[in-house]
């Protein structure tokens, strides 16, 4: 028989039980409501990490932005208030309008990231949201001051805008602020902590942080302005304008500011650097000729240039200037004494083994002949102005496909012809242009003048066989130059830069060295070529038959230029400076 319990046990036995499971209860519907709100305010301020502390009024304080949104839902308001946050605008440094006038702009420091020991980082890797430039009110609101981010080949300035739940694209235009170069620390902070925690890489990261370098450059391609083109026009050599764009855009421009020499010589100017690009500036032979005493006082002027700028220097593109029948031993040229002046004040402010880079082998040997041993033997800059990541194999696969259309179909080719500079030499000058005009025979060929001269001589031989509308002298600058480029199918060049006009644009292109200078040229750059003495000695009659005979290799072009950029890139550390990121994406 079971014995009951007192009705005083059993009430407060049943009570605390009651109790306890109503205390359970009420702590689980407690911790709901906690996660729940926590979840809720996240949503309407959106990731905590993405807040900067870079200005005070446009990012407000945490706890007041809760307590708006808080206000919000308890007034029944719409939209919840935004949180400004960190992201990025990738932009060109080079901004082009519809006048055709260019502007440089760089930033003030510029945070760099790669991957350790070779691994590669991808634009994606990184943690902020994009914005375009069309959502910025105003570009021109990219100021001297801004902050930048550089991943692989891009780089954007990095701005502080709102973000709400919705497209960051709908959103931010209404508020964006360019963030300035004394939020380095925090920004760099975020990144690291961003791309680790959020694992958006799977390698190490090593983050660099590059202030601005103000550079004196002789041989400066400036940001094109209708004076500029007008500068240009006068030009005696139209060829002048394809090294010095390519020595100017192998720099990094977000990074570094130009200058003229004769700004850097100001002393209220400060400098960091000098780069010097030039030609076929060491003249060898003829020391009573006209031409060699005005490029003596050029040469001179130059190590006086250095001399007063007296900082990290770096040569680009200088060679010799002479033809075949000028000099019959090239393994003992040697510099005048004021041309290997200059190499050595190059070498006194540069710790690199190497800083003058010169125009080929004969060059080189020059140098080491005269005891000067700075000089390496690279070729001319123009050919870095290519951002292809293979663009040997763009010429040959073009190559390839103008000899199939050729040989089954005979098609009308659009060609362009860089016409010779031998108004010297009659009977070269009429061999060479015979040559060239037995290929338009059956083509449509575009004639390139580089010289004022060119078009009147090439009318004078040619008669009634060159159609004046097809004659073509880019005097403005390269922008106008490569865009015609792209339109022809095939070149043949006599000059070193009309030919290297077709060849970074990826147009195949066969050039034909009619002096010393441009066969150095040709041997260091590994560019395909017909030989003069072959020119002169047979007669070609299409071009097919001087694509036959044309020496060439595309793979070994391609190598030479990849190993040519990582020596250009040296070249620029030595004194401070990046390379350009388009470039470095190359490698």
């Amino acid at each position: 028989m079971s014995r009951s319990l007192p009705r005083s046990r059993w009430c407060k036995t049943n009570i605390f039980v009651i109790v306890s499971v109503l205390s359970i209860l009420v702590f689980q519907a407690l911790c709901i409501l906690k996660e729940f709100s926590l979840s809720n305010n996240k949503d309407e301020v959106g990731d905590i990490r993405g807040l900067s502390s870079y200005d005070s009024t446009v990012a407000a304080d945490l706890n007041v932005m809760k307590q708006k949104n808080q206000d919000n839902r308890t007034q029944g308001a719409g939209k919840p208030s935004p949180l400004h946050k960190i992201m990025v605008a990738p932009f060109s440094a080079y901004k082009v309008d519809e006048a055709g006038d260019t502007k440089h702009r760089s930033c003030k420091k510029t945070i760099i990231v790669h991957g350790k020991e070779g691994g590669t980082m991808k634009w994606s890797d990184q943690p902020f949201d994009e914005l375009v430039m069309s959502d910025i009110p105003s570009d021109s609101e990219l100021n001297d001051d801004m902050l930048c981010l550089q991943v692989g080949s891009y780089v954007a300035a990095l701005v502080s805008g709102t973000h709400t739940n919705s497209s960051v694209q709908d959103e931010a235009a209404a508020s964006v602020v360019i963030i300035g170069s004394d939020e380095t620390d925090d920004i760099v902070h975020q990144l690291k902590r961003d791309m680790f925690e959020g694992g958006s890489v799977s390698v190490g990261i090593e983050v660099k942080i590059v202030e601005r370098k103000s550079i004196a450059i002789q041989g400066w391609y400036q940001p094109s302005t209708h004076a500029v083109r007008l500068a240009r026009s006068t030009d005696q050599n139209s060829g002048n304008f394809i090294w010095k764009f390519g020595a100017t855009r192998l720099i990094n421009p977000y990074t570094t500011k130009f200058l003229n020499p004769s700004d850097a010589r100001k002393e209220s100017v400060n400098v960091d650097a000098l780069v010097m690009a030039s030609a076929n500036a060491l003249h060898l032979p003829d020391l009573d000729s006209e031409s060699f005493r005005v490029m003596k006082d050029y040469v001179n002027g130059l190590s006086s240039l250095v001399k007063e700028i007296d900082r990290p220097t770096i040569m680009l593109g200088i060679g010799i200037q002479a033809k075949f029948s000028d000099i019959k031993d090239t393994k003992h040229i040697a510099l005048h004494e004021h041309q290997a002046h200059l190499m050595n004040e190059i070498a006194k402010r540069n710790t690199l083994e190497k800083s003058v880079s010169v125009r080929g082998e004969f060059t080189e040997t020059a140098c080491i002949n005269a005891g000067v041993h700075n000089c390496l033997s690279m070729g001319c800059p123009s050919l870095s102005i290519s951002r292809e990541r293979n663009l040997g194999q763009l010429l040959g696969s073009k190559w390839s496909a103008v000899e199939s259309k050729l040989a089954h179909d005979n098609s009308t080719l659009k060609i362009g012809i860089g016409l010779p500079a031998l108004h010297d030499d009659n009977m070269k000058y009429a061999k060479v242009v015979d040559l060239l005009l037995a290929i338009c025979e059956n083509h449509d060929c575009h004639f390139i003048v580089q010289a004022p001269y060119d078009k009147n001589l090439l009318l004078k031989h040619a008669g009634d066989k060159v159609d004046v509308n097809n004659v073509h002298h880019f005097k403005g600058g390269v922008e106008t130059w490569f865009q015609f480029m792209h339109q022809l199918d095939f070149v043949v060049s006599t000059r070193i830069h009309g030919g290297m006009a077709g060849i970074v644009n990826g147009i195949p292109t066969i050039i034909i060295p009619t002096d010393l200078r441009i066969l150095e040229l040709i041997n260091a750059m590994k560019l395909p070529y017909l030989s003069f003495e072959d020119v002169m000695a047979k007669n070609f009659e299409s071009l097919q038959a001087i694509m036959g005979a044309t020496k060439k290799d595309f793979i070994d072009f391609e190598q030479n230029r990849l190993n040519r950029l990582r020596e250009y890139k040296r070249m620029l550390e030595s004194v401070g400076l990046e390379m350009d990121p388009l470039l470095l994406d190359i490698n």
